[in-house]
């Protein structure tokens, strides 16, 4: 009965509570944040709002469910209430206003909308803070925005060291999502007009004025409690006034009795216990994480074949933490799926922190025949990638090419790094076969302005292809032609010049001594003609010889020595600078990139 009276005392003290003030909890319509190291990137599905010098968290709430009528003047106190999950580097951040509209799915760095005044400056943060609620009053952003205000949401502007991140909306797992908490005054400043006592509340008293007086009802019989029989609060007689005769053991329980003192036990033969070895003969579930500071075994017999075994082995002074066999042919040894449709999930994640020769996740096909494979990835979706290797940090080229989709993609940040690396003693380090006409079966880019594609080198020399097009080798150019039926083939050699000079040749014929040649049209388009070209004729008949004047940038004339007046044929060949290289003569090299030093195993350069 006591414990009854509390129970109501304190819903009465609630109810008075509510009548006089009001408060509301609300979520974020959106948020997001964005990155100027990555200003074209959007990070509205992340499950994180990164704060720091150059990350912005931007917050919306919508304050439609406050009752229609409430202004500014209805609240008397407003709160955002974040969750830190993380803090790298202590500092401060600033509340700021939003001053334009933006898009959780759309906003990042290049269009992110313009900041307003500040809120609340220099919010402090410490590591100390991390898997908290910090609570930060923007009660005069609230007003604003009810009295009319374009409620553009709140950015989270880091102070420089701070480096932070706070769960965000898509935080499913941990249900931590940024809450703005706001207290009102009256309900429309309308006041308390009068409390009433409903049949069935269990309650008599109050009224319309003057001081009013609440108490639990007085109309229950003599031994009678207030019991919710599910829709009111009744009078009832309580349960269990009568006598104890005997105490039975029952399920998984020992002992009892029928007089006197009596001691239940626990039934040690079906209750496990926690300091002792336990059996288990039937299946179990654990809803939570499993830790084993010893080995976990465990072997799966299957009723259809009853050859498949399987082992499952944790030992953290073994050289592998997990393993897993299946003997049977088409039985998967480890089975893991991420099933979660947004945010980053991992079906298998390996991890070491050994600085020697350690793999994270090490796939093996020990099988000699067949096709098997070590380590298997592809991915469904037109935009992700099979297997992604990352070697120190991501590029800031290749956090460009996210979502283009590839079966493989390595990529590396560091100067130093390989982003794909391949070697052989015998074999091929790389291969790629491509089955189309319409793309290659290997495409090279080179973002910076001048760099090179390609550079292969060995023990005689190198030949590499720059952005320009440019091929420049220390070897020679050989066209290979079969000779004697096909059983042999030789090599032949191009002339080679100081200066990059394009050839045409032809035929024509002397009229009375003279003839005019026109260049090829197209060969123009490809030289400059405007400077001195060479033109070598050769007679097909006899003449006094032959000499070349009247060059234009579009023909030339061919003349008999000594005024001669022969009517014969004769050759030509025509030398013309290419286009664009007119002033490159014996272009300089000395300075192009020169071979890759050894790598270690690590892919780390190495000495000579």
């Amino acid at each position: 009965m006591r414990t009854l009276k509390s129970h109501l005392a304190v819903v009465l003290l609630s109810t008075l509570s509510l009548l006089t003030s009001a408060h509301a909890q609300i979520t974020p319509s959106a948020d997001a944040y964005t990155n100027t190291a990555a200003a074209t990137t959007n990070y509205g599905a992340k499950t994180l709002l990164d704060v720091e010098s150059s990350q912005t968290a931007y917050i919306q709430f919508d304050l439609s469910a406050i009752p229609s009528g409430y202004t500014g003047a209805n609240v008397t106190k407003a709160s955002l209430k974040l969750y830190v999950n993380a803090v790298s580097t202590a500092g401060s951040f600033n509340v700021d206003y939003v001053n334009g509209t933006w898009s959780e799915n759309t906003i990042d760095a290049s269009n992110a909308p313009a900041l307003g005044t500040t809120i609340v400056a220099s919010v402090p943060l410490t590591t100390a803070e991390k898997n908290k609620y910090i609570l930060i009053d923007i009660t005069p952003a609230v007003q604003a925005w009810l009295n009319g205000t374009a409620n553009d949401g709140i950015a989270l502007v880091g102070n420089s060291p701070v480096n932070a991140s706070f769960d965000s909306k898509e935080s499913t797992t941990t249900s931590h999502s940024p809450e703005l908490d706001v207290v009102f005054a009256g309900s429309g400043g309308s006041g308390i007009t009068g409390i009433a006592t409903a049949s069935g509340s269990g309650l008599m008293g109050g009224g319309t004025s003057g001081t009013l007086n609440l108490s639990l009802t007085s109309t229950c019989a003599t031994g009678q409690v207030l019991q919710w029989n599910g829709t009111a609060w009744v009078c009832a007689n309580p349960m269990g006034t009568g006598t104890i005769t005997g105490v039975t053991a029952g399920t998984d329980l020992t002992g009892g009795g029928t007089s006197g003192a009596v001691t239940l036990n626990l039934n040690t033969a079906n209750v496990p216990l926690l300091a002792t070895a336990n059996t288990f003969t039937a299946n179990q579930t654990v809803n939570g994480n499993l830790t084993s500071a010893g080995t976990v075994s465990a072997s799966v017999i299957n009723a259809s074949d009853a050859s498949l075994s399987g082992a499952l082995s944790i030992n953290s002074a073994s050289n592998v933490p997990i393993k897993v066999t299946a003997s049977l042919p088409g039985v998967t040894g480890i089975l893991s799926s991420a099933t979660a449709t947004t945010g980053e999930g991992y079906g298998v994640e390996g991890l070491t922190d050994s600085s020697g020769a350690a793999y994270g996740l090490v796939g093996v096909a020990r099988a000699t025949t067949g096709s098997p494979y070590g380590v298997h990835g592809f991915s469904l979706s037109p935009t992700g990638f099979g297997v992604v290797g990352e070697y120190v940090n991501q590029s800031a080229t290749g956090a460009g090419l996210a979502g283009n989709g590839a079966g493989v993609w390595g990529d590396t940040g560091t100067a130093s790094g390989i982003g794909v690396l391949g070697s052989a003693d015998n074999g091929y380090a790389g291969y790629f076969r491509n089955n189309t006409f319409y793309a290659p079966a290997v495409e090279v880019q080179n973002q910076y302005n001048g760099g090179l594609l390609f550079f292969a080198d060995g023990p005689g020399g190198y030949c590499d292809f720059d952005g320009g097009g440019n091929a420049n080798c220390t070897g020679m150019f050989n066209t290979v032609v079969p000779v004697d039926g096909g059983k042999r083939k030789v090599g032949t050699s191009a002339i080679e010049s100081p200066q990059d000079w394009f050839e045409d040749a032809g035929s024509a014929s002397l009229v009375n001594g003279s003839a005019v040649v026109v260049l090829d049209p197209d060969f123009i388009q490809i030289v400059n003609s405007e400077v001195d070209y060479k033109v070598f004729p050769v007679p097909n008949g006899d003449c006094k010889g032959l000499y070349v004047t009247n060059k234009t940038p579009t023909s030339f004339e061919v003349r008999e020595l000594g005024g001669g007046t022969s009517s014969i044929a004769f050759d030509y060949r025509i030398m013309a600078l290419r286009k664009n290289y007119e002033n490159v003569r014996f272009a300089d090299h000395t300075n192009d990139p020169g071979p890759r030093k050894p790598v270690d195993k690590r892919g780390q350069p190495g000495e000579p």
